[in-house]
């Protein structure tokens, strides 16, 4: 049984992510306390843990801003989605989220939150080949999400990531290093975490920080799981259990990297041993297992083309 399915069991989802993120916050007070403790200044560790969460929170909120503008040019979704969105977004007790259809996504969907403001994304493909049934409980995941308050925790269990990350780095090296080097060194680092999509900055993040990053991520993403199992059960208790697992399969199988949904690699079977220890996602066979489905059942209502086995 994995971690998830245990954590699950043993306090319930709400409580079990709480939990994830006070460990998370145990490991920030950990690594500024032993960065004192080896020789920086209070000024520094002060600084440390200003500049990892005020880049990162700054970060989120320009790309967040850049796309929420750039979404005002994009197509307005068909009647049958916004009025889905709309009885969704009813049911669950949030605002009417505008809804735009992404013509170059291959299949994702994702909700972005601005304050009152929600905008849910939903790329062509997945919006004209699914069921309303179906189509229902995705959006219903995604506006659960919003629901929720999931949406504030992911810069924050960045810049944890990021601070215990520097911790890493200044024990290794930059406590060497005179301190005008050693505060460019960090700065680098921070970037790179910030903008770790790009392999390189990622490559210099793991190894600048002695691989404690990737140990951190793969905490911070048991949380995101456990919050993907909650809107998940919000989704079904909306909608049912089949329509749901059909979506989630159907997502998964068009496949996008950026879709908030499924995953960017949403089938465990896939997953290299990096991505199933930092996939912020559980598997797509985990998810449908949760509710009494596999795969092969849910495959053909899904009404996309099944992915090869790799």
């Amino acid at each position: 049984m994995s971690l998830t399915r245990r954590l699950d069991r043993a306090v319930g989802l709400p409580a079990a992510y709480r939990l994830v993120d006070a460990a998370l916050v145990g490991l920030l007070v950990a690594a500024l306390a032993v960065c004192y403790a080896t020789g920086m200044a209070p000024t520094g560790v002060a600084a440390v843990a200003l500049a990892a969460f005020g880049l990162e929170f700054g970060v989120s909120r320009v790309v967040t801003d850049g796309l929420l503008r750039g979404l005002e040019l994009a197509d307005e979704a068909p009647p049958r989605l916004r009025r889905i969105a709309a009885e969704m977004a009813a049911e669950l007790g949030v605002a009417e989220p505008s809804v735009v259809v992404d013509r170059e996504s291959a299949g994702g969907m994702n909700v972005l939150g601005d304050g009152d403001r929600t905008v849910l994304v939903a790329a062509a493909p997945l919006a004209e080949r699914l069921a309303d049934a179906a189509l229902r409980a995705v959006v219903a995941h995604e506006l659960a999400h919003r629901s929720l308050g999931h949406l504030h925790r992911v810069p924050l269990r960045a810049a944890v990531t990021h601070t215990v990350g520097l911790a890493a780095f200044w024990l290794v090296a930059l406590r060497h290093l005179p301190p005008q080097v050693a505060a460019v060194a960090g700065g680098v680092f921070l970037v790179a975490g910030v903008a770790r999509s790009n392999d390189i900055n990622f490559l210099l993040y793991v190894l600048a920080s002695a691989g404690v990053v990737v140990l951190v991520q793969a905490l911070a993403a048991r949380a995101s799981r456990l919050e993907e199992c909650h809107a998940d059960d919000v989704a079904v208790a909306a909608t049912s259990a089949t329509d749901f697992c059909t979506g989630l399969y159907a997502v998964g199988a068009l496949g996008d990297a950026d879709d908030a949904v499924a995953g960017g690699s949403p089938f465990g079977a896939r997953r290299t041993r990096l991505e199933r220890l930092t996939a912020e996602h559980p598997s797509i066979e985990s998810r449908l297992a949760r509710y009494g489905h596999v795969p092969d059942e849910v495959a053909e209502g899904a009404g996309v083309e099944r992915p090869a086995d790799d």
